[in-house]
């Protein structure tokens, strides 16, 4: 007999295991009716999945958790792990070192958790101005070629033109890129503002990212602020 797959953390839960990676981070976070995690005028919210994993996560930040007219930045995340809980964990914290430290990073100006780079010089992305967070992910054999590859090559600044036609706002838009492969099995993924964009990611899996015959994957989060 299968044992069955463990429920979904609540969305609750999410936010009180968050709750104290975040303000390792930066900022005094609270839970607060939502439910959700605020700390000043930013706000943290957990979505409804869009995947069935109880591993997967969709959350939200709110620029202005006060004001509805305000845009926000969302993104999904996932974690490894067997256990609810530390997979939680995990997930949390790939989104906290991609997408989370870009948006404190727009905030404070301060260049101490993200990348700042202006259109027209290295690694940046034509047009706007570009706040890049840490790359992370994993691999079966612990290599890190995939994430070396983001970092170096910078994919973001060859694809511009590409995700460009994608952009749905004019002033503020999340790009999160993910590269995962081992052997003959690949995912490629663009997501702009929370939503895949099939162009993207078909221009991501072209470029000469690492092959590798066991599994690795790396993800990265790009805040596009402008026009620049």
């Amino acid at each position: 007999m299968i044992d069955p797959l463990p429920s979904p953390l609540s969305a609750e839960r999410v936010l009180e295991i968050a709750a104290p990676m975040l303000a390792e981070v930066g900022g005094t976070w609270r839970l607060a009716d939502g439910p959700m995690l605020r700390s000043g005028s930013l706000g943290v919210r957990v979505l409804p999945a869009d995947s069935d994993d109880y591993r997967h996560l969709d959350l939200e930040i709110l620029l202005n958790a006060d004001r509805l007219d305000v845009p926000t930045i969302v993104d999904c995340t996932v974690g490894i792990a067997t256990d609810p809980v530390e997979a939680a964990r995990q997930a949390i914290q790939a989104w906290i070192d991609t997408c989370l430290v870009t948006v404190l990073e727009m905030v404070q100006q301060q260049g101490r958790l993200a990348g700042h780079f202006r259109s027209g010089e290295q690694g940046g992305f034509s047009g706007w101005h570009a706040i890049v967070g840490s790359v992370t992910g994993w691999s079966v054999d612990g290599s890190q070629d995939k994430q070396q590859w983001f970092a170096e090559a910078m994919p973001w600044s060859t694809l511009a033109p590409v995700i460009t036609a994608g952009l749905d706002r004019p002033h503020l838009n999340g790009i999160r890129m993910l590269v995962g492969q081992g052997g003959d099995f690949t995912e490629c993924e663009v997501r702009i503002n929370g939503q895949k964009h099939e162009p993207s990611a078909a221009a991501l899996a072209a470029l000469d990212w690492p092959r590798t015959s066991q599994f690795g994957l790396a993800r990265v989060f790009v805040l596009l602020v402008g026009p620049d």
